[in-house]
């Protein structure tokens, strides 16, 4: 179970086990995530749950490697019935977060809207991370020749160059900026740093490794040419 983040921007304070990659760069690893306690720290300090509004700080351990996570969360008073409060803001306090970057491979216009997409990501702001995601979608588009006006035209112009599942992914990506920036919807961090993977992932097929199998192609050229030139290459 993971945080019950939807659209309708709710969640339980008080869930037991969630489904997460470990934010812990040494261990990355998707798995359960067990909490360890959860309080109020604002508006005033409160070891224990109740149905007001505040700032929560909840902690949670990595089921694998054991290493703990905190989060400070911003939201409102519970639902009677449910326990569920409207979220307004989720900040990952430990381990501190990283940008994301891609590979130096992928064309620099990509790259810009994707770091600065992440830079909103690990300051919390959702949409924006959302809006920039989608915007480095729509360079990778422009970069593959797409000439049409809106993404969703751009995207389906690579139909026939492009795998269907990259099809795919690209419109998850278009349909996120889209509901963020357009009709205002809530996004958990989770779904966010899916499609954040999902872009790193489609510029690994386009970009990165056509570069390093043409760079290897390259290399086994310049061995067999100097061998036949008598000269010896030092192995790669």
């Amino acid at each position: 179970m993971s945080y019950d983040v939807t659209s309708t921007g709710f969640l339980r304070l008080e869930i037991p086990i969630r489904q997460m990659i470990c934010a812990h760069s040494n261990c990355a690893v998707g798995t359960t995530q067990t909490s360890r306690g959860v309080r109020r720290i604002f508006p005033v300090y409160m070891d224990t749950l109740d149905a007001e509004a505040g700032i929560f700080e909840k902690t949670w351990s990595c089921d694998y490697c054991k290493q703990v996570t905190i989060e400070v969360i911003t939201c409102g008073a519970a639902r009677s019935g449910s326990g569920s409060r409207k979220v307004e803001q989720i900040i990952q306090l430990w381990p501190g977060r990283t940008a994301r970057e891609l590979a130096r491979e992928v064309p620099e216009p990509i790259r810009d809207r994707f770091q600065e997409g992440s830079r909103c990501e690990g300051a919390a702001a959702y949409r924006g991370a959302a809006a920039m995601y989608r915007a480095a979608v729509e360079e990778l588009c422009k970069d593959r020749g797409a000439t049409k006006y809106k993404l969703y035209d751009k995207i389906e112009e690579l139909r026939g160059q492009l795998d269907d599942d990259l099809i795919v992914d690209l419109h998850e990506t278009r349909m996120l900026g889209n509901d963020g920036v357009h009709d205002g919807l809530a996004y958990s961090p989770e779904e966010v740093a899916d499609v954040a993977e999902l872009i790193v992932e489609m510029t690994e097929a386009l970009y990165v490794a056509p570069a390093k199998k043409a760079a290897m192609r390259q290399a086994r050229k310049q061995r067999r040419d100097a061998h036949k030139n008598g000269e010896t290459l030092p192995a790669p």
